[in-house]
């Protein structure tokens, strides 16, 4: 059985600007932006199924913070050219979060592929791309995001895929799905799925 796959130093470095955006004092309750994509839509959902209440926070989190951010459900669907992803958690989806899916090929474990759409107050979410070993780390993408409540989804072309030279992995992968919300006031919650390390 092949070991979990762990949150990969580009995602701390997201991270690392998501908590420093939430020291500005912005807020932002929205709850729904653009058009929430149901994966279903695209093609037959792998679903996988996450514990409530399994985060783990960082010094200074209290333990009444929010948003919690806790995973509950992911939804993976993909056709030729196409793969959309639906992340639910048991909180509506706010500032300042990153919601990020990891891939591997089945076989090998290389490369390996980050897909993350970040929730920042004040602007429209972006979506990123990271692919090891080609050397451009966290670009950002055009892909279609959308939030709904508790859901966000991202639907994204095989083309941003393909510019990295890892367009191969739409074939088959194994994944795991991460999410880190930054806390009032000081620290982050995170979570992963199916395993962490």
């Amino acid at each position: 059985m092949r070991r979990p796959i762990g949150i990969l130093a580009g995602t701390t470095a997201t991270l690392a600007t998501i908590l420093a955006l939430s020291a500005c004092g912005q807020t932002d309750d929205t709850l729904n932006f653009g058009s929430f994509t149901d994966c279903a839509k695209v093609g037959t959902p792998v679903v996988t199924n996450d514990p409530v209440g399994d985060q783990r926070t960082s010094a200074g989190v209290k333990a009444n913070a929010e948003p919690k951010g806790d995973l509950l459900r992911l939804r993976l669907a993909k056709r030729p050219g196409e793969l959309c992803v639906e992340f639910e958690g048991d909180a509506p989806i706010r500032p300042y979060a990153a919601y990020v899916l990891t891939m591997r090929p089945q076989a090998t474990d290389t490369p390996v592929v980050q897909l993350e759409a970040s929730v920042l107050a004040g602007q429209a979410p972006e979506v990123l791309l990271d692919a090891s070993g080609s050397g451009q780390h966290f670009r950002k993408i055009k892909a279609k995001v959308g939030i709904s409540g508790h859901r966000i989804s991202i639907l994204v072309t095989r083309a941003p895929f393909d510019k990295v030279g890892v367009g191969a992995i739409f074939r088959s992968f194994r994944f795991q799905a991460r999410s880190a919300v930054a806390a009032k006031g000081t620290g982050r919650l995170t979570d992963c799925m199916p395993v962490c390390e």
